[in-house]
């Protein structure tokens, strides 16, 4: 499964959050979710599911489609 950090980074600013700010209300650090964005981690279920939660969406709706676009280049737990 691999996540699409652009699509987290819409869903976030269409809610009108900034990063950090949102970040806090997900409860995760802000440089976690700028690397869950910008590609260069692919969150730990636990953490998606914070980000989910947060963005008041359901966990597929922030799954790459398969065009090798996703966040999955290194695992978060790697950080």
């Amino acid at each position: 499964m691999r996540t699409d950090g652009r699509l987290i980074r819409r869903k976030r600013i269409g809610l009108g959050h900034g990063l950090n700010r949102f970040a806090a209300l997900a409860g995760i650090s802000g440089a976690a979710l700028s690397r869950i964005e910008n590609g260069q981690r692919a969150p730990r279920p636990e953490t998606l599911k914070k980000i989910t939660d947060a963005l008041g969406c359901q966990i597929y709706e922030v799954i790459a489609d398969g065009d090798g676009a996703g966040s999955e280049v290194q695992s978060e737990s790697a950080a």
